[in-house]
């Protein structure tokens, strides 16, 4: 007995400091989940046994809590209650239903919201929940009936009185219990009482079932409380007690089927397991996304005579154990206050020695900092005074040189103006002027356009000067807003063409009148019309809106007018949109496009200067919309910042913009030459002027076609295939050099000829262009003689080497006017060819199938390194093959004529003599 007792001393204490070690470890776990429990039955005692299981587990999972709610059996509170609890939120719901079909559509209801459901002790005719816990009635149903026929020897008549059929648990139990019968033919269940739970229709119809049967011999009732109801109409009734009673539930509280077994009431109960404690355990492996079983069985056993006093003795141990887990849990709660009071008096505590400390040391380092302080000030307070003296001199001095600077820059500004009007003006005259040749004309239109680009930069430069000095002055008349705009969208119609681009203007008014400065809203347009044009792609569009509308300023409605630029270009990042209008601030998205930075600041000086504001509204890949906003009336004006006599349209001087905006094209295709006679070379440059040099010293003779970087390059050659390629290294989206590499590793590209410009020129860099497979290399600035002559020598040289191949059977592994990749392509071509000598005819489709290229390569291809069709090179190569026959084979003619693929021995003499100059049988003499 003591050893007992120290044992249970024992297993208690450990038990308290694990359960101890539990707490203190879950005291910092906030409850993460919620689970709602929606229980079918009235609170009997196998129901609280489940409830107490349930919150036994929840002890182990600090991150779980669980709300309760009682049905009472009945499907519409149910309902009702399952409704509630998904409302609150619950992250999984554990429900007992109370009816199958009631309760199933709204069990699915919650499934299909995301919230895991687990039934409990009875299903669903469907397989819309997470998982399934219980007792396994039809196996409860195979005990009772398995052990009703060990007691009788399978023979004798049973009778069943079963719970309700609509609810799952009690179907599966009466089908386990019936198959089990069926297979021992003298063993019958002679009479079913269906009993809805109720005691009533046990008392009444059980006399009934003895009247029809009195030698029925054993009673299967579908729970512990059915069975007494039984014994107790037996009694009632006075017929026979001598009767094999089984129940079902077994519990272990008072007046419950152990007890019942025990006092010989009932000859046997099934433990049915609540499934309490395991759908916890299931609940959280859930939540937690660890591995589990969707059907999950839980085990039941028979208890009869011959185990009770021990089923009942474990169940006592568990009831005490289950006290005794509720008294630490108790004690620890008290500790946990006590331990959280005592955590937060440590922190304090550790909190005010560390202030004390940090003062402490603070005091020390300034009570040091203080003595050395007092030492120092007396020869500081000596040297200010000097020092004073000399700031001030070098303050003057400073001032003086920023004055000095200024001027130079303001000074230097305007010596730029006047040399560039006088460079324009002529070069204006010289494009008017017949006398010019036309082949001069192009080369002074480009002197023209980027001297007006220079003076365009001078006209920012000094504007950001006057603003920088406060002299900018508002020269603001009144003037039709529409008329206006339509002056100043013009000459972007043509732009925009060439680019493919829509330009719409959109009013609905045909006049506004509107003070401003003709000048300087003419720029903030100007430019956001060429910022618009340069980032919207081909085929964009740009929209430019005018319209009035009314806003409330300080409680009093005011007229103003509102211009929107909108595109639908590249837009601009998030992250940028914020300092677009900074000076000097250059967009990391702007593409490639290059500029001083000061237009948009510009535009927005102008507009604050008329007292209005500007926005911008981008999204990145959709497009950008500026939008100005300017008062209406004069109100808002001084009259120094007004002008008597406005600027007429007509009085205006036309401005030549055109070569102030930069747009780039893919390709320039309209050169109307013959394609199959006039080689076609693609000029890869991303500076416009530049390519057109190129292409002005080219295209008398050749076709050309135009990419300003790499990447638009490779779109154009496998459209076209050129036959020779000029190409810049500097460029954006993909340089010279990687257009080279890609194009000369390639076996589709790898034959084409190509030439690098560039404006480095070190010995290092041209062997770089060289290695990467380049055919010729020309540093800037170059002589367009010299690049023509370059062009002329790389076709010939082309030409000289497709003659050359008619000669040769295979290429010789040195040839060095062809790549290692043209070497092996051609070789693998002539050893397909004279593998199938017996074929009359091989055809582009059977050379490009076993090649692995298109046909379109194949044919290009040959045509490009040979200067021969398909057909002509595979005869060519059977031709060749025929030599060797000829001096060694001694067959005949006609022989060497069929074996190397000819139709006939006359066909294969003509075409041996075109290729080769004599006839078979002369070639066989020279040999």
């Amino acid at each position: 007995m003591n050893i007992g007792l120290s044992y249970m001393t024992k297993k208690r204490t450990i038990l308290f400091l694990f359960l101890l070690f539990i707490s203190i470890c879950g005291l910092t776990a906030k409850e993460k989940y919620t689970i709602g429990f929606s229980q079918c039955g009235q609170r009997d005692n196998w129901r609280l046994k489940m409830e107490a299981e349930m919150e036994r587990e929840l002890l182990f999972h600090p991150d779980l809590s669980i709300i309760i709610k009682q049905a009472l059996d009945d499907s519409e509170t149910q309902i009702k209650q399952i409704n509630e609890l998904m409302n609150m939120g619950i992250d999984l719901l554990i429900v007992s239903p109370n009816e199958i079909n009631p309760i199933q559509k709204v069990v699915e209801e919650v499934y299909h919201k995301g919230i895991p459901v687990v039934l409990i002790d009875r299903r669903i005719d469907s397989e819309n929940f997470t998982a399934y816990v219980g007792g396994d009635n039809y196996e409860i149903g195979q005990f009772a009936a398995e052990y009703i026929g060990g007691k009788l020897n399978y023979k004798g008549n049973v009778m069943e009185i079963q719970g309700a059929q609509t609810i799952s648990a009690a179907a599966e139990r009466s089908r386990g219990f019936n198959d089990v019968l069926a297979k021992y033919e003298n063993l019958n269940n002679v009479y079913k009482i269906h009993s809805f739970w109720s005691s009533t229709i046990v008392a009444d119809s059980l006399p009934s079932g003895f009247a029809k049967h009195p030698d029925i011999k054993a009673i299967f009732a579908f729970n512990d409380g059915l069975a007494e109801d039984a014994v107790e109409a037996l009694n009632a009734n006075k017929l026979s007690t001598d009767l094999i009673i089984v129940g079902v539930d077994g519990l272990p509280t008072p007046g419950d089927g152990i007890e019942m077994v025990e006092n010989g009431t009932l000859t046997a109960t099934i433990i049915y397991p609540t499934g309490g404690k395991e759908s916890i355990q299931l609940a959280s492996k859930i939540l937690h996304d660890e591995p589990f079983e969707k059907y999950n069985s839980l085990f039941s056993t028979v208890v009869d005579e011959s185990n009770v006093r021990i089923t009942r003795h474990q169940f006592q141990n568990i009831s005490e154990l289950q006290l005794d887990i509720n008294k630490s849990m108790d004690m620890l709660k008290i500790l946990n206050g006590r331990y959280h009071v005592q955590q937060i008096l440590l922190f304090v505590l550790l909190v005010l020695f560390t202030v004390m400390i940090i003062f402490l040391l603070m005091y020390l380092s300034a009570n040091k900092k203080l003595k050395q302080s007092n030492i120092n000030l007396g020869k500081q307070k000596n040297e200010i005074s000097s020092q004073n003296a000399e700031l001030m001199r070098l303050s003057n001095e400073l001032e003086e040189a920023t004055k000095a600077k200024l001027r130079f820059f303001t000074n230097m500004s305007h010596e730029f103006r006047t040399p560039l009007t006088l460079i324009v003006g002529p070069l204006e005259n010289m494009i008017d002027s017949a006398d010019i040749p036309e082949r001069f004309k192009k080369q002074v239109s480009l002197m023209h356009k980027n001297a007006l680009r220079l003076l365009h930069l001078i006209n920012q430069l000094m504007d950001f000067r006057k603003i920088e000095n406060n002299k900018m002055q508002l020269q603001a008349a009144q003037y039709d807003v529409v008329s206006f705009l339509n002056e100043v969208i013009m000459p972007f119609y043509d732009l925009a063409e060439k680019k493919k681009i829509a330009v719409l203007f959109d009013t609905k008014e045909h006049s506004i009148n509107a003070w401003f400065d003709m000048d300087k809203l003419d720029k903030v347009v100007f430019n956001l019309l060429s910022n618009a044009i340069k980032f919207t792609p081909v085929n964009g569009s740009i929209k430019v809106s005018c319209s009035t509308l009314k806003s409330v300023v300080n409680k009093v409605w005011d007229e103003e007018l509102e211009i929107k630029v909108a595109d639908t270009g590249n837009g601009i990042p998030p992250n940028e949109v914020n300092h677009i209008f900074d000076r000097f601030y250059q967009a990391e998205s702007s593409h490639g496009f290059l500029g001083t930075g000061l237009g948009l600041s510009l535009s927005k000086e102008f507009v604050d200067l008329h007292h209005g504001k500007i926005e911008v509204k981008s999204e990145v890949g959709k497009g950008t919309t500026f939008t100005i906003r300017l008062p209406l009336g004069d109100q808002h004006l001084s009259d120094a910042e007004k002008i008597e006599t406005p600027v007429s349209h007509s009085a205006r001087q036309p401005t030549k913009r055109s070569s102030e905006i930069q747009i780039d094209t893919i390709a320039d295709r309209a050169l109307a030459l013959d394609f199959d006679e006039t080689p076609t070379i693609l000029l890869v440059e991303d500076e416009k002027d530049v390519r057109e040099y190129i292409k002005d010293s080219l295209h008398d003779h050749y076709r050309i076609l135009q990419a300003e970087n790499g990447k638009k390059a490779l779109e154009i050659i496998r459209e076209e295939e050129p036959d020779l390629i000029v190409s810049d290294i500097m460029m954006p989206e993909m340089d010279g050099l990687e257009l080279t590499r890609t194009l000369k590793t390639d076996l589709k590209t790898c034959h084409i000829p190509i030439i690098l410009l560039t404006a480095k020129t070190s010995q290092e860099q041209k062997l770089e262009g060289l290695e990467e497979g380049a055919d010729s290399y020309i540093p800037k600035p170059f002589n367009s003689k010299h690049l023509q002559i370059r062009v002329k020598k790389l076709l010939e040289l082309r030409k000289k080497m497709q003659e050359r191949y008619k000669g040769q059977l295979l290429i010789n592994e040195d040839d060095k006017d062809l790549s290692r990749l043209d070497r092996k392509f051609l070789n693998k071509i002539s050893k397909i060819v004279e593998e199938h000598l017996e074929k009359e005819e091989l055809t582009v489709e059977e050379l490009s199938q076993m090649l692995g290229l298109s046909r379109v390569h194949v044919y290009r291809k040959i045509k490009k390194l040979t200067g021969m069709s398909v057909s002509e090179f595979v005869r060519s190569v059977k031709l060749k093959l025929s030599l060797n026959l000829i001096k060694t084979s001694g067959k005949t003619m006609a022989e060497i004529a069929y074996e190397v693929g000819f139709s006939s021995p006359s066909y294969f003499t003509k075409c041996f003599k075109d290729q080769f100059g004599m006839s078979p049988s002369e070639f066989g003499k020279r040999s």
